[in-house]
């Protein structure tokens, strides 16, 4: 007999096809997947997976498992949001997003939908790159809101505006009081950067290669937000979404926009035949309410 947990590493693994993207989805250390990976296929007698530099890829033994790790798999989630709910209904609203709309866009439009609606109940979830696919397919979360695109046949598009990259100083920094400034300035100032496996941080080094410029960054954190608190502190200036600042600019900073035309994308990205609920329909165009709004102002 093979344990739960046991269960859902093996399930994990398949979902992400990978250790390090196991070892996240269940908040343990890569190391203890490891372990119990190791463990499992010991006490069964054959591998699960084959090790590959693609990643690790189900034998078709682990496949003929699939659907049954998920039917527990979703009995233990049910069981999880009854304990942590204490309540029989459902969450009629689980949104999914990038960071950064989750400290912006997401709030403004569901404070205005929960003026309309009082007894609303949601789950507001932050998801990575790696993460979205997985939670969409198995319905942890209804739909999901980022800000890059996903090149997966399983999940369908739909972008609903888009913004530029700009540039986040503090009020006393040299270049602050400018309404536009070109990536040569940024590039003689301290900055702060993200991840280097972060895909923001792909295409900004990228600009500065093709301009010929090295950066300088003083500090590199993971999240867009935590750019922003640095940013407050005058470590040093940073380029982001401007999504993730949209309407709430941080106290003790300036917004300036660059000399050059990124835009990102406010995608909206949904698991295909999952058709969206009036409720998410509803959200959605709370969503459009607050763009415009603030594009006006």
């Amino acid at each position: 007999m093979i344990s739960i947990r046991q269960v859902e590493v093996v399930r994990a693994v398949m979902v992400t096809r990978s250790i390090n993207g196991a070892a996240q989805l269940l908040n343990v250390s890569a190391a203890a997947v490891s372990r119990m990976l190791r463990h499992t296929e010991s006490q069964i007698g054959f591998d699960l997976f084959a090790r590959t530099p693609a990643g690790f890829v189900p034998t078709a033994d682990a496949t003929a498992l699939m659907s049954d790790l998920e039917t527990i798999h979703r009995s233990l989630k049910r069981i999880e949001d009854r304990l942590v709910l204490r309540d029989t209904e459902e969450l009629p609203l689980r949104i999914g997003s990038s960071p950064g709309l989750g400290q912006s866009v997401i709030p403004q439009a569901l404070s205005s939908l929960h003026r309309k609606h009082p007894g609303l109940r949601f789950e507001l979830g932050s998801l990575h790159v790696d993460e979205v696919v997985p939670m969409l397919e198995f319905r942890r979360y209804d739909f999901a809101l980022t800000i890059y695109d996903l090149n997966d046949p399983r999940v369908e598009t739909v972008t609903i505006a888009e913004a530029p990259l700009v540039c986040l100083m503090s009020d006393s920094h040299p270049l602050s009081g400018k309404d536009r400034v070109t990536l040569d300035e940024v590039a003689g100032y301290p900055m702060i950067g993200y991840g280097a496996h972060a895909f923001q941080q792909h295409m900004i080094d990228d600009m500065f290669k093709d301009r010929g410029l090295t950066p300088d960054y003083h500090a590199r954190c993971r999240l867009m937000n935590t750019a922003c608190a640095l940013v407050q502190e005058d470590i040093g200036l940073t380029l982001l979404d401007e999504f993730t600042i949209f309407g709430r600019t941080p106290a003790g900073t300036r917004v300036a926009q660059l000399d050059i035309d990124y835009r990102f994308p406010l995608n909206v990205l949904t698991f295909k035949d999952a058709p969206l609920s009036r409720l998410s329909e509803a959200f959605l165009a709370q969503i459009s309410t607050v763009l415009s709004r603030q594009t006006a102002a």
